[in-house]
This record gives structure tokens, C-alpha cells and sequence, in this order.
């Protein structure tokens, strides 16, 4: 059976939107969220809209998105895997990873290796 996907942004499912864009890592955005960002991106704000704030979102949608937020991290941690195993492909070092990630090469090591 396929699983609804949701907006990474918003929340809301493809049902309740117009369209929903995929992109990498398994993070989607629906024409709504785009919207937002395109006003966002044409001036001078800077702040996100409470469009975007799970706080301000009914107890219906936060319990439908539990599951694909879910999914979207083991997603993107697999993605993350990837691109470490690339770079080790290309000899880039546990240090250097680990420098970019914040963490020492050991933990990268650990995490990745």
C-alpha cells in the first residue's frame, strides 16, 4: 500500500494540497509552502511563517505526519551515509568529514565508518 507523503514544511497531506514537489533526502513541499517561500525570498523578511510552526497545527496533522517525518529521517540519514561513503570513495579523511559534521573524525568514524 502507498504511503500518503506530506509536505516537509507544512505539514499538510497531498490530499489537501494542489501539488507536491519531491526532492532529495525524502523532504517534499507543496505549491503552498513554495508560495511562501517565493514572498519570503522577494523581500526583506526573514522570519518563517506560522504556516510553519507545528505549534500552531491541529492535533490531527500532527499525529498523521509522525509517520512520514519518520520515514523522512531514516531517509535523509541514509542519504547522509551516502555522501560520507562517497567522500571515503574519494579518500577524504574521517578528520575532515567529522570536521564538516561538528564532531571529531573518531565519532565519524564511529558513526559513519
Amino acid at each position: 500500500m502507498r504511503r500518503t507523503l506530506h509536505c516537509s514544511f507544512c505539514g499538510k497531506s497531498e490530499a489537501e494540497i494542489e501539488k507536491l514537489a519531491a526532492g532529495p533526502g525524502g523532504v517534499h513541499i507543496c505549491n503552498e509552502c513554495v508560495a511562501v517561500c517565493d514572498v519570503i525570498m522577494r523581500t526583506d523578511s526573514v522570519g518563517p511563517s506560522c504556516a510553519f510552526d507545528p505549534g500552531t497545527w491541529p492535533q490531527e496533522r500532527l499525529i498523521a505526519l509522525l509517520g512520514p517525518l519518520n520515514a523522512t529521517a531514516v531517509t535523509h540519514r541514509e542519504h547522509l551515509q551516502r555522501v560520507v561513503d562517497a567522500l571515503r570513495s574519494q579518500e577524504v579523511s574521517w578528520s575532515a568529514i567529522g570536521q564538516a559534521l561538528g564532531v571529531s573524525g573518531q565519532m565519524a568514524w564511529e558513526r559513519f565508518g
